[in-house]
């Protein structure tokens, strides 16, 4: 590449930190504001707040009730329309496996239909078997997730991830000062 593309893209660089970049900051000592550098114009500052202890009532708000995850879920009675779509999709396929078994069972006891002419049979031990292979695989499916959300287990991946990142902080060198 030629040089004067390299320096035009150092120019485009530094004129969207002059344009779209604030160079200014600010300290707050005793309730008084101090802006960093001192403005040489004068204009009108406006900045957006929020009171602390607003935001710590808004951001540590919990609701009674609402279940947010797998582990904070209660043994008693939840109310259908309080449950998420992930939770109402589980719900949905296993009440399909439980009616899968009920078929099963129904066309297990009339197991042959007589018809002008011939006899149906009906293969309701096969229906039921998949209707079971299908509710252990839903149940060892919540187990699952279960397991990963256990305190047990986000520790061990959180431990996991901070080796990693401290892995790949060790390889980055290190500054050296000649001075």
């Amino acid at each position: 590449m030629p040089i004067y593309e390299d320096i035009l893209r150092i120019q485009a660089i530094e004129f969207n930190d002059q344009i779209r970049k604030s160079a200014f900051t600010f300290n707050i000592v005793n309730n008084k504001i101090r802006i960093f550098p001192k403005p040489v114009k004068t204009s009108k500052l406006h900045f957006e707040y929020i009171v602390k202890s607003e935001f710590d009532a808004s951001a540590t708000q919990v609701t009674d009730g609402v279940v947010a995850d797998y582990s904070n879920t209660g043994y008693d009675f939840h109310t259908y329309s309080k449950i998420n779509d992930v939770g109402i999709q589980w719900i949905r396929k296993y009440t399909l496996a439980l009616a899968k078994e009920l078929l099963g069972a129904i066309r297990e006891k009339f197991s042959s239909v007589p018809i002008p002419g011939s006899e149906v049979s009906l293969d309701g031990a096969a229906l039921r078997s998949e209707a079971q292979t299908e509710k252990d695989a839903l149940i060892e499916q919540l187990r699952d997730v279960l397991n990963d959300l256990s305190d047990k287990e986000r520790y061990s991946s959180e431990a996991d991830q901070s080796d990693a990142q401290q892995r790949v902080i060790a390889k980055v060198p290190l500054n050296i000062y000649i001075g």
